[in-house]
């Protein structure tokens, strides 16, 4: 499944660093419309495009709109 990962250029540059592995919990919204809305509530102005795979849980709240991978997610690229 297509999901969204919104984050900071610091936390980009993170990822980067480790590899290119954002560690777990990974969060991520279904939607690209509840990315940009949840970017502009926090001024994470990155938003990466993921796919999870199907057995990624929902996260609880967040308008039923967001997925939680715990396990490390490897970035092909940026």
């Amino acid at each position: 499944m297509v999901v969204y990962h919104v984050c900071t250029i610091k936390k980009l540059n993170k990822y980067k660093q480790s590899g290119g592995f954002i560690l777990p919990p990974v969060r991520a919204w279904e939607n690209i419309d509840q990315a940009e809305r949840f970017s502009i509530s926090t001024g994470r102005k990155i938003i990466i495009r993921l796919k999870f795979p199907s057995h990624a849980l929902k996260l609880p709240g967040h308008h039923n709109q967001a997925r939680v991978l715990y396990e490390k997610y490897k970035l092909d690229s940026v």
